[in-house]
C-alpha cells in the first residue's frame, strides 16, 4: 500500500513537471541570466571606479567608515595595500598610513593632511571584523551600498543606490555575506532602498 502511495506521488510529480517544463526552464534561465548580469555589471562599475582612481587602484581590502570631525561627519575610505592603507576623506586623498613596528605597531603616517585622523581610522579598523564594525566592510565590499544605520543592537538597516535591483542584490549578498563575516553573534541585516517600504532580511549566525 505504501509503495502504491509512493509510486502515484511519483506519478503525479512527474506529470507536474512534464506539463511545466517550459516554465521551470524558463524560470531557470532567467534566474541565471539575471545573477551573470548582476556580476558583469559589477565588475564593469570596478573597473570604471579603478580608471577614475588610479591613484588608489591598490585593488585590496576596502573600508568604509563615518568619522566625526570638526567640521561634521564625514566618509573615510581605506583602502589596503599590504602594509599601507591608503586614506580618502570625503573623496579627497589624503594619504598612506601604516602601523610601525619599531613603535609596538602604532599606527603612523608621514602624511600631514592625515594625521590628526589616524587615532579615529585606527580605532575604527581595530573594529572591523566585529560585529559593530561588520558595516565598514559591507560599505568597502559592496557599491551598491548607499548607507548603513543600526536599529537594534542586532538590526542592521543597508539601504541601496536607486539604481540597483534590490531582488538581484539581495540573492547576492545572502550567498556571499558570510565570507566577511568573523563574528559569532546574530545578525539581521534590512536591505531596502530610500523611500520605499519593500525590505528583504538576510539573517547572519
Amino acid at each position: 500500500m505504501k509503495d502504491h502511495k509512493i509510486e502515484t506521488a511519483a506519478r503525479l510529480g512527474a506529470s507536474w513537471a512534464h506539463g511545466h517544463i517550459k516554465g521551470l526552464l524558463l524560470g531557470m534561465v532567467v534566474g541565471f541570466s539575471l545573477t551573470a548580469i548582476y556580476i558583469l555589471e559589477r565588475k564593469k562599475k570596478k573597473n570604471q571606479n579603478k580608471k577614475e582612481n588610479n591613484q588608489l587602484n591598490l585593488n585590496m581590502e576596502r573600508y568604509v567608515f563615518d568619522i566625526g570631525t570638526d567640521k561634521g561627519i564625514k566618509q573615510a575610505v581605506v583602502e589596503s595595500g599590504g602594509e599601507f592603507f591608503a586614506v580618502t576623506l570625503d573623496g579627497k586623498y589624503l594619504g598612506n598610513m601604516w602601523r610601525e613596528e619599531e613603535l609596538g605597531l602604532e599606527w603612523t603616517t608621514k602624511d600631514t593632511a592625515l594625521e590628526e585622523y589616524v587615532p579615529d581610522i585606527a580605532s575604527a579598523l581595530s573594529e572591523a571584523f566585529s560585529r559593530q564594525g561588520y558595516p565598514s566592510l559591507l560599505r568597502g565590499a559592496y557599491p551598491e551600498i548607499e548607507s548603513t544605520e543600526w536599529k537594534t543592537s542586532e538590526t542592521l538597516e543597508v539601504v541601496l543606490r536607486n539604481d540597483t535591483d534590490l531582488e538581484v542584490f539581495a540573492a547576492f549578498l545572502k550567498d556571499e555575506v558570510l565570507n566577511l563575516v568573523d563574528f559569532e553573534e546574530h545578525l539581521d541585516l534590512i536591505v531596502k532602498k530610500t523611500d520605499n517600504p519593500y525590505f528583504v532580511i538576510i539573517g547572519i549566525n
